[in-house]
């Protein structure tokens, strides 16, 4: 959370938030009345915010009858870090205080040295290695007609192409490059040859087009033009772009979009001006809006928050194309000493504190609190904008369209909602199309509890002009709606099943596509506040808002388990047929517990489990049934176990008769390394979990059968009676392979249950490692996982008994389930579970798309892989590889720095912070009392090279985090 600093000099705002009792009085006072008897009719913001300030501080502002609002307009963005910030007053009392004058034209000071040092800090160093610093007048309407000029002047061209929407100043140049034809429209003799190029607007698309569709044609449409010598359009000296447009309505330039401008741009020789002055310096989740683009402009404009709240423009551009002559473009105030001390000391305070990496996370949480206001009104036809600038477009509440069927723009309503929300205590801007966007350009050090002010009043504000939504049906209609939540048989009856199923596919595709991280590194207390803020069931919506929601919240921050740097834990990418089989199973919705549930599902799944039997070399008396995954297979296997040596020992049907007395001295054998799911087990099944008894492994992470008959003779002598052992092929930290002839051997011998937790590596069997399952066919229970190396969807497993008379310890009849007559089979006989979905599906699907022989390929290419990663990190000098890989699991930890580092601490932080800066998503786990870091590999698709990026980026992390101990 952000500290607020409320108590600067003499200011005293007792609360965080405006404190509000009933609504504001805006009814203009002594200074209002002065201010328009002496000041021009031309002042403006007076006249939509009637207030006359009389101190601030923060995020709050003070009027002269003591109300006190939430400022979200900040000087339209110029006060970035809030009103009287108390480093930047001192910044600029001890300036003051040094006897440098305010200004001194472009002679330079130590203060514009220690600025312009700070300003190349703070742009990407891919632009700044290369650029110079222009200082122009104090508007940052000088700045773009320096911008234009050096353009110019360099290219020998006359002609300038800006977007529909621009607003780059209200200069003789700038408005000829403005796209408000309103402002402009008493204005002569403009700056000749500008042409106007389409924006990408969702929204309102020229094209009639949506989304990155509607955003291509725009790029055709620009090369097309430029390719074309009929256009009647000389080739430009430059194209003017906001990476966001501000005063056009908040409407943000897709990525894929400027890094395409930016093509165009280079292929034809003409100069890209980046106009920031509005969107940059934090504002959007990154010190400047065009960097998550990856795109470096020729020349970037800057001016408002450049300047710490203090008047200052400037340019920077790349250093071959400074063509100026000495005075060829000044300006008396261009030395402003005081504007580059508190500009400096913003942009070190942003560095500092990283709060462009906060404004994500507060801009995503303003963000989404406006959507969900968007679901309740009727008048917000769309919510636009990245990090802390954001937009509202307010349309018409009865849902009419304008001629080219978009939502209908309301500009009263407009205006009407920002005065009732400035009668609560919010400032908020209009611009956009008629003036119909509400903007809101808070100060980057806003707080969650502002923006819930901010929140409520905006919703209270529009409560009171627009009717909400209505949700409630009459009775008549009621259950012809509920029709509309279910899918139908007959002609049409399915229609509202495609359109959900279509849109979903479209929100998972958007989702995979445009992915460049394992997690979006949303701050975890805010994922919980944003999900804890949907109000479950209280305001239902559209399915098409619901999907869309599900998309941005739940989707954009989940754990993206196809990415490559996204290898912890033992699931997988699930292959496509999987994934198609999933469909199949939600919407037909097939109970496999009786074959009147499931028809052909019963079959499917028969032949699945029969097909996996044949696999693992069992014969005709085996069978098997689906489970959840690997922890219900074992109970399973652990409780026929049970059952069996009960039933052998005294003849004793523990399903009918209970637990016999001696049931407290069974014991289980296993190894240290077996999955904890056993002792879960055999708690769940009232032996205890002290009934597991864990005998040691060799230095491959496999048991040690001789300490076994070591461990069995001290039972017995003890009087305990062992009836079970546990063989594990894959075990989940080293993915250690018991040896199965020597575990079965010893079953044999002892005449003990043998239980094999195949999860993860059973599906060797389907490789040329086949043999290190050598003697599983021998055991009388096997678990098997194929959400695991079979690469299906969660959840999705099985367990296999080698006779499957022993499933008679599990089955009951029930008259109107499966009636002991039953001539059809039902497999709830098989189960301990009775509603079971019909996973088998997934299975089917992917065997008869993709083939064994296939599968068993992409699991020989991940051990292969994973010893190549294993050889990789051992010749890091800065990684120790701590166990030779049995399966698919590499083993590891950073080691890179100086003795004295606590190596478990460090290596604890540099997972954590791969996870929670969305960086990389690696386990964790202990190795010989080491904390060692885990990669899994269960992604058949990745490279060596994927490796090689993510080790590097451990690095990195490691780094940062030695910093960070060092301070």
């Amino acid at each position: 959370m952000i500290n607020l600093t409320v108590d600067i000099q003499g200011i005293n705002l007792k609360s965080p938030i405006p404190v509000m009792r009933g609504l504001y009085d805006l009814t203009p006072d002594e200074l209002l009345l002065s201010q328009e008897y002496y000041e021009s009719e031309v002042r403006s913001y007076p006249r939509r915010l009637p207030l006359a300030i009389a101190k601030a501080s923060g995020v709050l502002v003070e009027d002269t009858r003591g109300q006190v609002y939430l400022d979200c307009l900040a000087g339209a963005g110029t006060i970035a870090l809030g009103y009287n910030h108390p480093e930047i007053n001192q910044a600029l009392i001890e300036q003051l205080n040094s006897g440098i004058p305010y200004q001194t034209l472009d002679i330079t000071t130590p203060a514009k040295d220690h600025f312009i040092r700070e300003l190349m800090a703070f742009l990407p160093h891919t632009f700044s290695e290369n650029a110079k610093v222009q200082f122009c007048g104090p508007s940052g309407a000088d700045a773009v007609e320096a911008a234009i000029k050096l353009a110019k002047q360099t290219t020998s061209r006359n002609t300038i192409a800006a977007f529909h929407g621009a607003y780059h100043g209200m200069t003789n140049g700038t408005m000829a490059m403005m796209g408000n034809l309103g402002t402009k429209s008493r204005r002569q003799g403009l700056m000749a040859d500008v042409h106007f190029l389409p924006f990408p607007y969702d929204l309102r698309c020229p094209f009639g087009l949506h989304g990155e569709q509607g955003a291509r044609q725009g790029l055709r449409y620009i090369e097309r033009m430029l390719a074309d010598d009929e256009c009647g359009i000389q080739t430009p000296a430059a194209i003017i772009v906001e990476p966001i447009q501000g005063e056009g309505g908040v409407i943000p330039a897709p990525v894929f979009w400027l890094k395409e401008l930016r093509r165009i741009t280079e292929e034809y020789g003409i100069l890209l001006i980046f106009d920031e002055i509005q969107c940059g310096i934090g504002k959007t989740g990154a010190h400047f809006a065009f960097e998550e683009s990856g795109v470096t402009p020729d020349i970037l404009c800057l001016s408002k928050a450049i300047g710490g709240g203090l008047p200052m423009s400037l340019l920077v551009f790349n250093k071959r194309i400074d063509t100026w002559r000495p005075g060829e473009h000044t300006g008396t105030f261009r030395g402003n000493q005081l504007a580059m001390v508190s500009g400096a000391k913003t942009m070190e305070i942003i560095r500092r504190d990283n709060l462009a990496q906060q404004v994500k996370i507060t801009g995503e949480y303003f963000r989404h609190g406006l959507e969900k206001i968007a679901t309740k009104t009727r008048c917000i036809a769309e919510v636009r904008g990245k990090g802390l600038m954001l937009g509202v477009e307010i349309c018409d509440p009865e849902g009419s369209k304008n001629k080219f069927f978009e939502p209908l723009s309301a500009p009263e309503l407009t205006l009407s909602i920002q005065r009732a929300a400035l009668e609560r205590g919010l400032i908020i801007e209009k611009g956009g199309r008629e003036g119909s966007v509400l903007r809101f350009l808070p100060p980057l050090t806003i707080s969650f509890e502002q923006i819930d002010f901010a929140l409520k009043a905006l919703q209270n504000a529009i409560d009171s002009l627009v009717k909400p939504k209505q949700f409630s049906q009459s009775p008549d209609t009621l259950q012809q709606n509920w029709r509309d939540h279910f899918i139908h048989t007959g002609n049409s009856g399915a229609d509202s099943f495609e359109i959900a199923m279509n849109q979903s596919t479209q929100a998972l595709k958007k989702i995979f596509e445009h992915t460049d991280t394992p997690y979006s590194g949303i701050d975890p207390t805010v994922l919980a506040a944003q999900i804890r803020h949907a109000n479950l069931g209280k305001s239902p919506q559209p399915l098409s808002n619901v999907i869309e929601e599900t998309q941005k919240l739940i989707g954009e921050n989940s754990i993206i388990v196809q990415h490559p740097h996204c290898i912890a834990h033992l699931h997988t990418p699930p292959l496509l047929p999987a994934v198609a089989a999933e469909s199949f199973i939600t919407a037909l919705n097939q109970s496999m517990d009786s074959w009147d549930q499931a028809s052909a599902g019963t079959f499917v799944e028969q032949e699945v489990t029969d097909w996996l039997c044949r696999s693992f070399g069992f014969s005709d008396t085996a069978d098997g049934v689906f489970t959840s995954g690997g922890t219900q297979s074992n109970l399973m296997g652990l409780l026929i176990a049970r059952d069996h040596v009960v039933k052998v020992r005294s003849d004793c049907n523990v399903q009918k008769e209970g637990l016999p007395n001696y049931a407290s001295k069974l014991r289980v054998i296993c190894s240290n390394n077996t999955h904890f799911s056993m002792k879960k087990s055999a708690a769940l099944l009232g032996l205890g979990e002290n009934a597991v008894v864990c005998v040691n492994t060799y230095s491959d992470g496999s048991m040690d059968v001789e300490s076994a008959e070591v461990m069995l003779k001290a039972l017995e002598a003890d009087g305990l009676i062992p009836f079970m052992i546990i063989g594990t092929v894959g075990t989940t930290d080293h993915g250690a392979i018991d040896n199965l002839d020597d575990v079965a051997n010893f079953a044999e011998k002892h005449d003990l249950w043998m239980h094999v937790d195949a999860a993860y590596g059973g599906a060797l069997m389907l490789s040329r490692h086949q043999a290190r399952l050598e003697g599983i066919k021998r055991a009388d229970s096997v678990t098997v996982d194929f959400h695991k190396m079979f690469f299906q969807p969660i959840s999705c497993g099985a367990v296999i008994l080698k006779d499957k008379i022993h499933f008679s310890y599990i089955r009951h009849h029930s008259d109107y389930l499966n009636r002991e007559d039953d001539i059809l089979p039902n497999l709830v006989d098989k189960s301990i579970a009775t509603t079971r979905r019909f996973d088998a599906l997934k299975l089917w699907m992917t065997l008869q798309n993709i083939g064994s022989k296939t599968l068993g390929s992409m699991i020989d290419y991940l051990l292969n892989l994973t010893q190549l990663v294993a050889d990789m990190v051992n010749n890091r000098l800065q990684f120790e590889l701590l166990v030779a890989p049995c399966l698919s699991t590499v083993l590891f930890r950073y080691v890179g720095v100086e003795n004295g580092y606590d190596l478990d601490y460090l290596n604890r932080q540099i997972r954590l912070d791969a996870l929670v800066k969305g960086r990389a998503v690696v386990g964790e786990t202990t190795v010989d009392g080491k904390v060692a870091l885990k990669f899994t590999l269960l992604n058949p698709c990745l490279r060596l090279s994927d490796f090689d990026q993510l080790l590097n980026e451990l690095e990195s992390l490691a780094d940062d985090a030695v910093k960070q101990i060092q301070n």
